[in-house]
C-alpha cells in the first residue's frame, strides 16, 4: 500500500530549503501585489472624479473602471505566476514522494469527453484546467485535475460570464473492462419525461434500486446492467464516496464506470492550493493536500480489495 508523508517529512527532505530560497522573491511579488493593485484602484477612482469634475461624466465611470480592472488583474498575474511557482515546489514534492507526475498546468482527455457525453459536467463555453496529478497507485493508474468551467449568458448589456462548475475531474483506469455502463449522481436526477431511464449515444441506463438505504436516499444509479451495477456499488464503496465529497468538501458527486474507467466529478472550488503569498500558511495548506490526496489513495485501495473475476 502507498505510504503518504506527512508536511514535517516533506519539509525536512528539502522542501523547507527550496521555499526559503523563494522567501525574497514570495515577500517582492506580495508588496508588487500590494501596489498595484491598490494603487491602481486609486489612480482609477482618482481620473473618474477629475473626469466628473471636467463634466466628462459619462467617460468617467468607463475610465475609472476601465484603470481600476487594469489594475486588478495585473495585480492578479503577478500573484497568480508567484504562487504558481510555489505550487509547484510544494506540490511537486508530495508527487515526488508518492513516485507520480504534478504540473500546475492541466490537459483533458477522452475523460473529460466522456463526462461531459454522460452529464457528470455541465454545458459551457470555456473552460480552465489546472493542477494535474497523474501516476500508479498500488496499481490502478490514475489522472486528477481541476476544472473551471465558465457560460456566457444574457445579451447586451446583461451579458455576463457565469461559473457552472469549478471543482475535480478524476480518472481510473483498471485492468479489465466493466461489462456495462453504471452512472452514479447525486440525488435529485432520477426521474425523466419519458420514464426512469437514461440515453446517451443510443444507449439506455435504467434506473438501479440499491439494498443501502443511506445510499440509496443519497445517490441515484443508473446502468445497463443490473447485476454489475449492484456489484460495484457495494455499501462499503458508498461510504468511501461520500468519505471522497467530506474530504474534499465538495458536493454534486458524479461517477461514471465506463469501458475499464471510472471517472468521478466532484464540484470543490478551488483545491489543491498549497501555496499563497504568506508563508506561515504553508503548513496548514500542505497538510490539507496531503489529506485530500489520502481519500484517493482509500478509494483505490478499496477497489483493489474487491478485484473482479
Amino acid at each position: 500500500m502507498i505510504s503518504l508523508p506527512d508536511v514535517d517529512t516533506l519539509m525536512a527532505g528539502g522542501l523547507r530549503a527550496r521555499l526559503d530560497a523563494l522567501s525574497a522573491e514570495r515577500a517582492k511579488a506580495k508588496e508588487k501585489v500590494y501596489w498595484t493593485g491598490g494603487g491602481g484602484v486609486v489612480i482609477g477612482i482618482l481620473v473618474g472624479a477629475i473626469l466628473m469634475i471636467l463634466g466628462a461624466q459619462q467617460f468617467a465611470i468607463f475610465a475609472g473602471a476601465l484603470i481600476s480592472g487594469g489594475a486588478i488583474a495585473w495585480a492578479n498575474s503577478i500573484r497568480q505566476k508567484m504562487v504558481n511557482a510555489l505550487k509547484q515546489e510544494m506540490n511537486g514534492a508530495l508527487a515526488q514522494a508518492l513516485q507520480i507526475d504534478y504540473s500546475v498546468a492541466a490537459f483533458s482527455g477522452q475523460e473529460f469527453e466522456r463526462a461531459c457525453e454522460y452529464d457528470l459536467l455541465p454545458s459551457y463555453d470555456d473552460s480552465y484546467l489546472q493542477d494535474q496529478w497523474h501516476g500508479n497507485v498500488d496499481g490502478t493508474d490514475f489522472l486528477l485535475y481541476e476544472a473551471k468551467l465558465t457560460e456566457t449568458r444574457g445579451s447586451g448589456k446583461n451579458r455576463r460570464t457565469v461559473t457552472v462548475f469549478e471543482g475535480v475531474v478524476l480518472r481510473f483506469q483498471f485492468a479489465r473492462a466493466f461489462l456495462g455502463t453504471t452512472l452514479i449522481r447525486r440525488e435529485g436526477f432520477k426521474f425523466t419525461l419519458f420514464g426512469d431511464s437514461k440515453s446517451y449515444g443510443g444507449q439506455t441506463l435504467e434506473r438501479i434500486k440499491m439494498v443501502d438505504p443511506q445510499f440509496e436516499k443519497a445517490f441515484d444509479i443508473y446502468g445497463s446492467d443490473q447485476v454489475e451495477a449492484r456489484y460495484l456499488v457495494h455499501p462499503a464503496y458508498c461510504e468511501r464516496l461520500l468519505e471522497l465529497e467530506r474530504q474534499f468538501e465538495g458536493e454534486k458527486l458524479a461517477a461514471l464506470f465506463l469501458g475499464g474507467d471510472l471517472i468521478v466529478t466532484l464540484e470543490t472550488g478551488d483545491m489543491f492550493e498549497s501555496a499563497t503569498l504568506n508563508p506561515e500558511q504553508d503548513r496548514d495548506r500542505l497538510g490539507q493536500t496531503i489529506g485530500q490526496f489520502a481519500s484517493i489513495v482509500q478509494l483505490v485501495k478499496l477497489l483493489n480489495e474487491r478485484p473482479r473475476n
